[in-house]
């Protein structure tokens, strides 16, 4: 039988939309619209008839036009997989036009195909409309409220409007006035651009997998202005900011707004932008200190799923003399608990009880024989140890006893993120699709999933996890625990996944968090890192201006996969270019996709890499950035004290104090001015030295400041600038 879909939202994908949904989704009174609709299967129908009626009122049919090229719009350079995913379905594609209804009208339409009808769908007209208030109180705090009437304009009072619908606003617009050479920063983690003059950016998290475009993975509505003041939304709903680019003279946010119809905004003011950063960051934090051992090298890959493998690895690091500080284990677990040793033989339990170590036997010729030694070995050398992590349960593709009980249990307790008709909410991302997803606002079920990993801590004596994921949320009326909707946790989501992990683990031992995605006050559960990247030299830009905005941003201790992540591993070159920058990030490590046990190996590992460029220059190199770091230590653990402490980032980028620099040049820490080398063959490199007396790193040579300078920049040198009178000249 012939089928007839049209869903208005679709799958309430944040950025693409999908061939039966509505385009817009929400469309202005008087606006017109598209209805999407598939037939399945190919040739089943022949024509789709669009009716509707308004408040009632019949209006004139429309017949659908059969859309044979049919392409998604979709923000260049992403959404390739969405494509790809969409255009292989083996149906018909057709489009229709109507007119939203004028506000306060109510529209209800349906489609009709050869004698299949779909269901009835409304949408009320809305439109934006001038009026409401706001007050400010000494405190910074501006309460913006459809229904308040302001006494007295507040410094830089916007103009306000409300998009609704005759009944309620469900947005707000505010336009400040924007100066003619006034920078904006921030925003979150950021790879398009450190300067956001010109782009319009929106605050949602989304896992964007590579090319990351102006999508990120932790978006935070934190404003930062070159004329002297810091805006932080106080909302984790969906907004906009356009920041001079439909017009120049003004910036405009745009806010959805919850039942009250009233927006919290949070001014900050100084001379100083990293004070402004600073005040904001302790507002929303503390931004919490990681151990020292936190700020040494970190080593991992995809492939390195089995004991011997990772000590493989290690040993190798040994022996070529760069020290690692911390490993990171992804393909550990059976990859459906995802807290089960991979060949760990066990009799399932009951889905409510936890296991203990004790309770698996490891197999010798077992992927994993004896983890409680592996781990001792580590520690024994210095190596601390983060197993991997995600907040879902998996559907599982086939029998498993243990996940069985557990998804029973899960299921029989009330668990997870629920529909609004109350049943259980499956993932839509590709990711993980179907599964269940963590609720973890309600506290039996936080205590619950936790329970099952504290053998890790407790008895095999990991020192944390890395949390990735937390963007697997898309549904704006699913419900949580706490009360709230899908609309409200959408964006908190991953920060309440990894603050949840941070603070079981710290109960139960001195650990850390590694998390890419993350929202406003993800400095109190460090540490995090730039997710998924390619190997290339554009991905390397873009990755230190997403950690100097993360920064900006108040999330102080970032990294990111130096020398990228996927693909083909990168060149001698680009490796080198990008661990001389990581020797000075608040967190250098290295990571790598899965490469499915195929040759050649896509390994990051320096030994990996000088094997397969045949540049015998890979291991020394890289061996002194990484022991130059450890030097540098002391400095390193000072500034991190001073980062938690003041809320300022350890990368503070120049261009907010320095206009002249370039935008991916910047201070680590107070006294270290560091300027990567972002593009191959070069063998000089061309800095902007603020005012001052700066000494070369590598030569000594004082330098007077307030001048733009060329310098050597061989393979083995990164242009690095010491500020004068500092403390460091004892350290190098």
């Amino acid at each position: 039988m012939a089928q007839l879909i049209h869903t208005p939202y679709g799958q309430e994908h944040p950025y693409e939309q999908l061939p039966e949904e509505r385009y817009p989704r929400r469309p202005l009174a008087g606006e017109r619209f598209t209805v999407g609709l598939v037939s399945r299967p190919p040739g089943a129908v022949t024509q789709v008839t669009l009716h509707s009626e308004i408040d009632g009122m019949a209006q004139p049919t429309v017949s659908a036009l059969h859309i044979t090229d049919w392409q998604p719009q979709l923000e260049e350079g992403v959404g390739a997989e969405f494509l790809e995913r969409v255009v292989r379905v083996e149906q018909d594609v057709w489009q229709a036009e109507l007119v939203a209804p004028p506000v306060s009208q109510r529209l209800t339409y349906w489609a009709e195909a050869d004698g299949v009808t779909t269901e009835r769908f409304t949408l009320r007209g809305e439109i934006w409309q001038t009026g409401g208030g706001f007050s400010q109180g000494a405190d910074g705090v501006m309460h913006v409220s459809r229904t308040a009437t302001a006494s007295a304009a507040p410094e830089r009072a916007p103009r306000l409007e409300w998009l609704h619908d005759g009944q309620r606003a469900r947005r707000v617009r505010l336009t400040f006035d924007a100066g003619p050479d006034e920078r904006f920063f921030g925003l979150g983690e950021r790879f398009n651009a450190l300067d956001q003059r010109g782009s319009i950016i929106d605050i949602r998290v989304y896992e964007q997998y590579k090319n990351h475009g102006r999508r990120t993975y932790m978006p935070v509505p934190f404003l930062l202005s070159s004329a002297g003041y810091g805006l932080w939304v106080d909302s984790t709903r969906w907004m906009q900011f356009d920041l001079a680019a439909s017009a120049p003279d003004v910036w405009t946010l745009e806010a959805d707004l919850g039942e009250d119809e009233a927006l919290r905004l949070v001014w900050f003011h100084g001379d100083d932008p990293f004070d402004i950063v600073g005040q904001f960051t302790r507002r929303t934090g503390p931004a919490a200190l990681p151990p020292q051992w936190a700020f040494g090298l970190w080593m991992s890959g995809n492939e390195w799923n089995s004991q011997a493998r990772v000590m493989q690895e290690v040993a190798a690091s040994l022996e070529h003399d760069i020290q690692p500080s911390v490993l990171v284990i992804e393909a550990w677990s059976d990859e459906t608990t995802f807290y089960i040793w991979n060949d760990a033989q066990y009799s399932a339990r009951p889905g409510d009880q936890p296991l203990r170590y004790n309770d698996f036997t490891f197999p010798a010729e077992g992927k994993w024989s004896d983890p409680k030694g592996m781990v001792d070995w580590l520690h024994a050398h210095d190596v601390k140890l983060l197993l991997w992590q995600i907040p879902v349960m998996k559907a599982a593709e086939g029998a498993h006893p243990q996940h069985d009980a557990d998804r029973a249990h899960f299921e029989a307790a009330g668990f997870g993120v629920r529909e609004p008709d109350g049943s259980l909410h499956l993932v839509r991302p590709f990711w993980f699709r179907g599964g269940y997803i963590w609720d973890v606002t309600n506290p039996q079920e936080r205590d619950w999933w936790l329970g099952k990993r504290a053998y890790l801590l407790d008895e095999l004596g990991i020192d944390g996890f890395k949390t990735d994921g937390g963007e697997h949320l898309w549904g704006e009326q699913v419900r949580f625990h706490d009360g709230r909707s899908g609309a409200e946790v959408w964006n908190d989501y991953p920060r309440l996944y990894t603050q949840a992990y941070y603070d079981f683990a710290n109960r139960h031992r001195e650990a850390i968090t590694f998390s890419r995605a993350g929202y406003t006050g993800s400095q109190r559960g460090p540490l995090h890192w730039a997710g998924d990247e390619n190997s290339n030299w554009g991905a390397f830009r873009r990755s230190i201006l997403a950690g100097l905005s993360a920064g900006i941003s108040g999330v102080p201790f970032w990294g990111w996969d130096l020398g990228g992540f996927s693909g083909e591993i990168p060149s001698a070159e680009l490796y080198l270019r990008g661990a001389a920058m990581a020797a000075f990030c608040p967190l250098m490590q290295y990571h790598s996709e899965y490469n499915a046990h195929r040759e050649p190996c896509h390994d990051r590992t320096p030994w990996n890499i000088q094997t397969r460029t045949g540049d015998d220059r890979v291991i020394p190199i890289f061996r002194k950035f990484v022991q130059l770091r450890q030097r540098l230590m002391p400095y390193i653990w000072r500034e991190a004290q001073y980062s938690a402490a003041s809320g300022q980032p350890m990368m503070r980028a120049l261009r907010l104090t320095h206009p002249q620099a370039a935008d991916t040049d910047y201070l680590f820490g107070h006294d270290l001015l560091v300027s990567p080398v972002i593009e191959p063959d070069v063998q000089t490199w061309r800095v902007s030295l603020p005012e001052g007396t700066w000494h070369n790193l590598w030569t000594r040579e004082p330098i007077a400041g307030g001048q733009s300078v060329e310098v050597p920049a061989p393979l083995d040198q990164i242009p690095v600038f010491v500020r004068a009178e500092s403390a460091l000249e004892d350290l190098l």
